[in-house]
């Protein structure tokens, strides 16, 4: 059978405030604007104020804590109607911070796993990264025949829109890629495909 058993999820943290940051760069997406408030809650008001937020509203679970975080007392919010922007910004804003800065991710799997990314590239330490995972644990897959990306995954057995081919789920998570492995689903004996299952969370 294709699905292995290997588990390598990865382990997320509880967003806190870190000691020693003279400025707190704060980015989440949907459902993940929970752990940015209470994180907010927990700041003194001088790390508050030294404090960049960045929010975008897209959110397969459809929440939306933008007004609540607009409401805090921090250095600012910035607004992207989708993740992908976000991590954009995300990627430039890290590109011109100085030491100091301390980042925090909260949001889907798939999004944190694609604001590591930024946070890799320019090489900011473990312990100046906190991630929290909020919401549902909807998977993003790479398809290893045409190289595809696709969001929100929830089934073993789904269709690559890139290459059509009938792919499965792998339970292995690429932090380079940031994303599960996805392979032809009928590989080994071509016609039989294992059950479309939900995947596990």
């Amino acid at each position: 059978m294709l699905i292995t058993g290997i588990k390598s999820r990865p382990v997320y943290d509880r967003l806190q405030p870190m000691a020693g940051g003279l400025h707190h760069l704060i980015a989440g997406q949907g459902s993940g604007g929970i752990a940015m408030l209470r994180l907010l809650a927990d700041m003194s008001p001088t790390q508050r104020q030294n404090s960049s937020v960045f929010y975008s509203t897209e959110s397969f679970s459809g929440q939306d804590h933008l007004q609540a975080l607009q409401a805090a007392h921090t250095a600012g919010v910035e607004v992207f109607a989708d993740n992908q922007a976000l991590i954009d910004a995300l990627r430039a804003k890290l590109g011109e911070s100085h030491m100091g800065t301390r980042l925090y991710l909260s949001g889907s799997e798939s999004f944190i796993g694609t604001a590591m990314q930024a946070a890799n590239a320019v090489d900011l330490n473990r312990d100046e990264v906190l991630r929290e995972h909020s919401g549902t644990l909807v998977r993003r897959v790479w398809c290893a025949h045409c190289d595809t990306y696709t969001e929100n995954v929830t089934h073993r057995v789904f269709t690559c829109p890139g290459c059509q081919l009938d792919l499965v789920v792998r339970d292995h998570y690429s932090r380079r890629l940031a994303a599960f492995q996805g392979i032809k689903a009928d590989g080994e004996v071509p016609g039989e495909l294992p059950a479309a299952e939900e995947l596990d969370t």
